[in-house]
C-alpha cells in the first residue's frame, strides 16, 4: 500500500501528517502538480526523508500539488518504482492499492507494469483518452475503491483524482486512505480505515 496526499493550492501539508505518514511509508516518494504558470512540477525520490519532503513543499510554495509516500509491496524498493510514472508528455500518474496484474519484469511493481502494459499503450492509440470523464469513470469503476489514482494532465491543467469518494478529507486535504497514517503519532477521529501504528523497541516482546 502507499498514502496519496492531494494539496489544493493554498493549503499546507501539517508536518506532524507527514512524520506519521513517514513512519509506515518509507520506501520512495515523489510529487505532482502545476506551478502558477500552468508548469507541471515533478519529482521522484527512492530516499525518503522528512527533511527532503518539507524542503520541496516549500519551494512550491501554494501550488497545487500531490505527494505520493511509497511502501512496497510489489517490486523492488528504487527510483524506478517511486512515483509518479509518466504516461505521456506532461501527463503523470500516482496510484496506491495493489493491482491484480501479470508482472513479468523483476523488481518492477504492479503500478510500473499497470502504466507500462496498459494505460501508456492506450494513450497512445487513443490520444484524447485520459481527459474523458466517461472513460475516467470507467477506470475508476475497473479499479474498484481499494485502488485511488491521481492523474496529472498538464495540456489541460487538471489534476483527478479516481475514487475519491473512498479516501478521506483532512485539513483541506485529501487523503488516499487512513491506514498507513501511524496513530502513535497521530491519530484521527474520522477513519475509512482503521490506523496502523508503529512500536517502540520498549514495546516489543518476543516469546
Amino acid at each position: 500500500m502507499c498514502l496519496i496526499i492531494h494539496k489544493p493550492q493554498g493549503v499546507a501539508i501539517p508536518e506532524d501528517l507527514l512524520a506519521a505518514a513517514l513512519t509506515l511509508n518509507r520506501d520512495g516518494w515523489g510529487l505532482m502538480g502545476l506551478d502558477a504558470g500552468g508548469e507541471v512540477i515533478l519529482e521522484r525520490h527512492a530516499d525518503s526523508k522528512l527533511k527532503a519532503i518539507l524542503d520541496a513543499l516549500e519551494r512550491h510554495g501554494d501550488a497545487e500539488l500531490v505527494l505520493h509516500m511509497r511502501q512496497r509491496t510489489k517490486g523492488t524498493e528504487s527510483i524506478e518504482n517511486a512515483h509518479p510514472f509518466k504516461l505521456a508528455e506532461r501527463l503523470y500518474l500516482m496510484h496506491n492499492g495493489t493491482l491484480d496484474i501479470t508482472r513479468p519484469v523483476a523488481g518492477r511493481s504492479d503500478t510500473w507494469h499497470f502504466v507500462q502494459d496498459v494505460l501508456r499503450p492506450l494513450h497512445q492509440n487513443y490520444t484524447g483518452l485520459m481527459a474523458d470523464p466517461a472513460f475516467l469513470r470507467v477506470l475508476e469503476l475497473a479499479l474498484k475503491p481499494e485502488n485511488k489514482i491521481a492523474l496529472l494532465d498538464g495540456r489541460i491543467g487538471r489534476i483527478a483524482i479516481l475514487n475519491r469518494q473512498h479516501g478521506a478529507e483532512f485539513e483541506g486535504l485529501w487523503l488516499s486512505n487512513t491506514r498507513w497514517i501511524d496513530r502513535r503519532l497521530l491519530p484521527l477521529v474520522h477513519t475509512p480505515q482503521a490506523q496502523m501504528r508503529s512500536y517502540s523497541a520498549d514495546e516489543l516482546h518476543f516469546v
